[in-house]
Order: structure tokens, then C-alpha cells, then sequence
């Protein structure tokens, strides 16, 4: 524990570096942030005391953006939510499998916002001529090592592929992601194509892709069950 004398000594060489560097507080915030300082008449503080609440209204105004995506994100979740609760119960009411793909196809475009999308298949699909069938060397180029069973984010398609999928449009494409479609009736995916690069990212996540791939699988399967 610091002596009267120590301690006089201590205050008197932080006095004297003040002195010497005068903007030394004003670039110290963390500092600034939890010191106290009374203004106590004719300006002496007065800068101090408004870079300290500038700093407090700059903390306040991160920690405001900060909720606001936070609250974006979670209302943007829970719309997506709705949607996938919206897919779910119309695909239990589909009476045949033209009839489920093109309530897939209407969700995805309307509910979730898809820009582009191309069924693909390894072989044909019963009834379902909208799958385009591709060789297998170009079923595992879009799965790029992927597990086949798990949707992908990132997926890299080249410019004669995109063409043959999306046509004219896959030009514009910037990311891609694939939602599986992988069940005891059928070996197909739905790929997805967007004009925003960020979409798809590789980081993009695929949780939401996952969860949409397992209710289209399931409805496929129970359409495409032999008699």
C-alpha cells in the first residue's frame, strides 16, 4: 500500500505527463469511460466532459444498430418460420405428385423469395418431367463433395451446366445452394440460383435449405410410392 509521500509522488508524475501529452485523454475511451469528471465552472472540463458524452452517444448508438439486427433477424426468422409451416401443411393436402411439385415450386418462389431454381434428377422422375437428368459426373460436380443427404451452400456451377439448367438467365447468377431431395423413391435436388452473391455464400448456412428438403423429400416419397 502507496504512503502519503508515494502516493503524492505518483500523482504528481501523471499530472506532469498530462501536461506534457494533452491529447492523451482524449484518445483514451476506455479511460474516459470510467472517469469521473465534475465540471466545475469556466470551461475546464468542458471538452472532456463532451467527448465523454460523445463517446456515450456513439456506445449508445452501436448498442441501438446492434438491437435492430438482432430484431430484424429474429422477425425475418420468424417469418421464414410461417412459410415453412405454410409448406408443410399444403403438402399434406397435395392429392398427387404434379400436384406437390408445383406447390413446391410456388413456395419457394413466392414464400421464400427464390430468384431461380432447376429441378435435377439422376433419373427420370415419374410423372415429373420438369427434372432435368443429368450424368452423373455432373450430379457430383454440383454436390462437390457434399454429402449428398445435406443441402450446400457455395456450390460452384460451371458456365455450360448453369446454361443447361437455368438457360439464359443462369448468366446473371452469382450463388448457388442445392436442397437434396433423397428418399427411398427418389435421388433428385432442387438447385438454387440467385443475382446477389451473398445469398449462397459458402458461409450462408444451409439449416433452412435442410428443413425445406426434408418436407419435399417426404411428400415425393408418399406420391411416388408404388401401388
Amino acid at each position: 500500500m502507496a504512503t502519503a509521500p508515494e502516493h503524492d509522488d505518483q500523482a504528481e508524475r501523471v499530472r506532469q505527463y498530462l501536461l506534457e501529452h494533452p491529447q492523451y485523454l482524449w484518445d483514451q475511451e476506455d479511460l474516459l469511460m470510467s472517469l469521473t469528471l465534475p465540471h466545475v465552472g469556466r470551461g475546464s472540463a468542458s471538452s472532456l466532459l463532451e467527448r465523454q458524452a460523445q463517446i456515450l452517444r456513439d456506445e449508445n448508438n452501436r448498442l441501438q444498430q446492434r438491437i435492430a439486427a438482432l430484431l430484424g433477424a429474429a422477425q425475418q426468422n420468424a417469418a421464414l418460420g410461417l412459410h415453412l409451416s405454410d409448406l408443410a401443411t399444403e403438402l399434406l393436402n397435395t392429392p398427387d405428385c404434379p400436384a406437390t411439385l408445383n406447390t413446391v415450386l410456388t413456395r419457394l418462389h413466392e414464400g421464400f423469395q427464390v430468384e431461380a431454381l432447376a429441378l435435377i434428377a439422376h433419373t427420370p422422375v415419374s410423372d415429373l418431367p420438369q427434372f432435368t437428368v443429368l450424368e452423373e459426373a455432373d450430379f457430383l460436380g454440383i454436390l462437390d463433395g457434399s454429402p449428398p443427404a445435406q443441402a450446400a451452400t457455395g456450390l460452384s456451377i460451371n458456365p455450360s451446366l448453369r446454361s443447361t439448367l437455368f438457360a439464359a438467365e443462369g448468366a446473371a447468377l452469382e450463388s448457388f445452394a442445392l436442397i437434396p431431395l433423397v428418399g427411398q423413391h427418389i435421388q433428385a435436388g432442387i438447385v438454387l440460383g440467385s443475382q446477389n452473391p451473398e445469398r449462397y455464400a459458402k458461409d450462408a448456412g444451409a439449416d433452412l435449405l435442410n428443413q425445406i428438403g426434408r418436407l419435399v423429400t417426404a411428400a415425393l416419397d408418399r406420391c411416388l410410392t408404388p401401388c
